[in-house]
């Protein structure tokens, strides 16, 4: 599934992207979880994942 979706701003210095509903209910993702943030560069990626408790 393909969504397009817009940076926006929040506050001065923070940018928002809105996840869809769909993609929160497939991956199991709830409101307040912690979610790890990977930058990829060379793929020009962002990567999002559970941020499992160690």
């Amino acid at each position: 599934m393909k969504i397009i979706r817009k940076i926006t701003s929040s506050g001065k210095y923070s940018k928002v992207i809105t996840i869809p509903r769909e993609f929160l209910k497939a991956l199991g993702w709830r409101q307040n979880q912690n979610l790890e943030f990977e930058l990829d560069e060379r793929g020009k990626k962002i990567i999002i994942k559970d941020a499992k408790d160690k």
